[in-house]
């Protein structure tokens, strides 16, 4: 399925950030694809285009299977091939070349935290432990962050680099990964290996989710939950009905994404502190509890309210 399937049903205008800032069709799936089918150019949809979170809730909505992420994936890509955006595209390639390393790691379960977890090493030592409970776990070397942020804007990854980053990975029977685009991709070039969203790992932890309460926010995130919604979307409401917690879903059982994080992270175009206070409006909270801790970073930024990440809730 392509864009040209799209019969402009609107399912996926309302769970989307870029429609809930711009509040202009323009800026929607809907918009770029019915603007594509009437011939728009890549320069025509460039500000919409670039301004997608890629979070994934309107893949789980279209009614024509439509795979959007990938498709503009695809069309980010064509849009610097027509010199759109050079300079966004000059500094991805330019992180792409990055020095990785080639060591091998020697366990069967490892972690790839990504660069924001890695500035905590206190709560890693404490995932890596809490996720330690079956099999010694290992923290990757390499997060691929640089990775994640290429699968994201379309830009091509050389051989050597992801040689360099899937080498070490090969023999681990089980990786828990904290980026969704990451986790996405892992799963094809890792088939043999069980990937995980590592903050749906923790919060399958009981030890953890026990000391959730009905003065909690808990915030998913968005993108590895949207990726396997149906497996996770029974695991959240449960877990939401036993502790009474409120959580970043909307009334269609999507996870609100906070704008924190890859592309728009280097260049902005949604407002990732909007964003947060409007997951936050509506919600009696007393603490606001985070899987990804790019979330936690944001979410610091508009609210006075204690904020922990999910492997910090044994300690509060």
């Amino acid at each position: 399925m392509s864009y040209f399937n799209c019969h402009g049903c609107s399912l996926c205008l309302l769970s989307c950030p870029m429609w809930q800032q711009q509040r202009d069709v323009q800026y929607s799936p809907q918009g770029l694809f019915k603007a594509l089918q009437h011939n728009a150019s890549h320069d025509d949809i460039a500000p919409a285009l670039f301004s997608c979170l890629l979070c994934g809730t309107c893949d789980i909505l279209c009614p024509e299977n439509i795979d959007i992420t990938e498709t503009i994936k695809t069309l980010r890509k064509e849009a610097f091939a027509h010199g759109i955006e050079a300079e966004l595209n000059k500094k991805i390639v330019s992180l792409l070349a990055q020095p990785s390393s080639e060591l091998k790691i020697e366990e069967n379960t490892i972690i790839l935290p990504g660069k924001a977890l890695r500035t905590k090493p206190m709560r890693l030592t404490k995932i890596q432990s809490l996720l330690s409970s079956v099999a010694d776990t290992a923290l990757s070397l390499d997060d691929g962050d640089d990775i994640a942020l290429a699968l994201e804007t379309g830009i091509e990854i050389s051989e050597h680099r992801l040689h360099n980053f899937l080498e070490p990975l090969r023999a681990a029977k089980r990786l828990y990964v904290s980026n969704g685009h990451l986790l996405k991709s892992l799963r094809q070039w890792l088939p043999a290996s069980e990937l995980l969203a590592l903050g749906h790992s923790l919060s399958l932890l009981s030890e953890l989710t026990k000391e959730l309460n009905h003065n909690d926010l808990y915030l998913i995130e968005a993108r590895s939950f949207h990726l396997d919604h149906k497996q996770k979307i029974t695991h959240y409401d449960q877990l939401r009905h036993q502790q009474g917690c409120h959580m970043n879903l909307d009334l269609q059982r999507n996870a609100i994404p906070i704008a924190a994080g890859g592309l728009n992270a280097i260049k902005p175009m949604l407002d990732s502190k909007e964003q947060a206070r409007w997951i936050l409006s509506g919600h009696n909270i007393q603490r606001i509890i985070v899987e990804c801790a790019e979330d936690e970073v944001v979410m610091s930024q508009v609210s006075d309210l204690p904020i922990l990440h999910i492997a910090d809730l044994m300690e509060a």
